[in-house]
């Protein structure tokens, strides 16, 4: 990949990352809106098992889908994406009630899911078939998308401070909107590099280069017989692989590549069961006890949400291999799932206990948001390191992962929603 952009390159995937995630980041980032606008309903519940289930469901019927075309898929996605933001974006002057408006929301969240759904399947393949580095800007990118998204929210309160919550919540939605068109520039001039328009042609699904059709030794024949030759070697090799990509194909359906990455994949639904299961309903429901000057407008909660994106974009950047990874591969990955729920239990002690000191639930939330960067992040990563993968394989794993993802998200999500409704956190 050298001398082909490699920085550029690396530098555009995390845009896409910042940005195929990064409405519904927008949405959870303005709870203290829906907060307003909904005051009887925990509405980050209700918006994330919504979109979850969207997005789930969305993504495995792409994944049995025989068809896949990354370019529309991409494109079409981050433009529904923009759609939905422009409708919320417009909420503060539709005339309508406030119970319509609340379905409305719903009705978005589940658009957006799906635009995302078709963003999150072609996206992880397509960065599957690119070198690990790549999926470890493209999960960089992700964290960084939480982190543009509170920050947004953190700056527009502050500029508009005192001209109510509507105005700054307009304000913000514009930046949203802004931001996925960048994404969209980005994506385009990744597609412009020369070795991702051959991975969009399918021609090389890696970095290296393609093995030449012939090599550079000479033998002593004549001219005319030498072409006549090197054209004959080069139309064999050139059906070997033509057989060899339909080999691979044959090969890379799901019940021959699952086998092989069930447990890595198994991991990666427990991570993002987790991530929903606390982020964000669960953060946004630890009270403000001892902070008192945080209390109006709900300010302790969205310093959780920035200590949660700050942490969790550190702990993106602490999965360079140069680092050591705290010694985790693709076959002991499962450890932090391990690691990860033994904070679960300190979150609800930070919502239920008057005895929790906001300085701890900060602590707590920072600690779960630093693992939840590091251990979703290298769960995904260390799937292009399991061994005698294909490339089509590698595609194939790709589409899988982002079922997995969805799925974790969503169950995770829904497992909150329950949780909520037993803590009486939903109203």
């Amino acid at each position: 990949m050298a001398g082909k952009g490699e920085g550029l390159a690396f530098l555009c995937m995390t845009v896409i990352g910042i940005g195929y995630l990064f409405p519904i980041s927008a949405v959870w980032a303005a709870f203290d809106y829906w907060k307003v606008l909904f005051p009887d309903i925990n509405i980050e519940f209700v918006v994330t098992g919504v979109y979850q289930t969207g997005s789930m469901f969305t993504v495995i019927f792409l994944m049995l889908a025989k068809s896949f075309s990354l370019g529309p898929r991409i494109l079409g996605g981050f433009c529904g994406q923009f759609v939905c933001l422009a409708i919320i974006f417009a909420f503060r002057w539709l005339p309508v009630t406030r119970d319509a408006l609340f379905y409305v929301l719903l009705v978005v969240i589940l658009f957006c899911s799906v635009a995302t759904g078709y963003l999150d399947s072609a996206i992880l393949s397509l960065c599957s078939q690119y070198s690990p580095r790549m999926q470890q800007f493209l999960q960089i990118g992700i964290g960084l998308g939480t982190l543009v998204s509170v920050l947004y929210r953190d700056t527009t309160k502050l500029l508009m401070s005192g001209r109510g919550v509507a105005v700054a919540t307009s304000m913000y939605f514009a930046a949203a909107l802004a931001t996925v068109l960048i994404c969209v520039a980005c994506y385009r001039l990744l597609m412009s590099l020369p070795v991702s328009k051959a991975v969009l042609a399918g021609e090389v699904t890696t970095w290296n280069s393609p093995p030449p059709l012939a090599c550079n030794f000479a033998s002593p024949t004549p001219v005319g017989r030498l072409r006549t030759d090197s054209s004959n070697r080069a139309k064999s090799l050139l059906e070997a692989e033509q057989q060899e990509v339909a080999n691979d194909e044959a090969l890379a359906d799901f019940t021959t590549v699952w086998p092989r990455v069930r447990i890595n994949q198994s991991v990666a639904f427990l991570n993002l069961f987790l991530t929903t299961l606390c982020y964000p309903g669960l953060i946004t429901s630890i009270p403000c006890r001892q902070f008192t000057a945080l209390r109006a407008e709900h300010w302790f909660q969205t310093l959780l949400l920035t200590a949660f994106a700050l942490a969790d974009i550190v702990g993106r950047f602490l999965t360079d291999e140069r680092l050591g990874r705290a010694g985790l591969h693709y076959g002991n990955i499962w450890m932090t799932v391990v690691v990860r729920a033994t904070l679960f239990p300190a979150m609800l002690f930070c919502i239920a206990s008057p005895n929790a000191s906001d300085g701890l639930a900060v602590a707590v939330v920072a600690a779960f948001g630093l693992l939840n960067g590091f251990c979703v992040s290298l769960a995904l990563m260390v799937m292009n390191d399991i061994p005698e993968l294909s490339a089509e394989q590698r595609k194939t794993c790709g589409r899988i992962s982002a079922c997995s993802v969805n799925s974790g998200l969503c169950v995770g999500s829904l497992a909150a929603a329950v949780l909520a409704t037993a803590l009486g956190l939903g109203s």
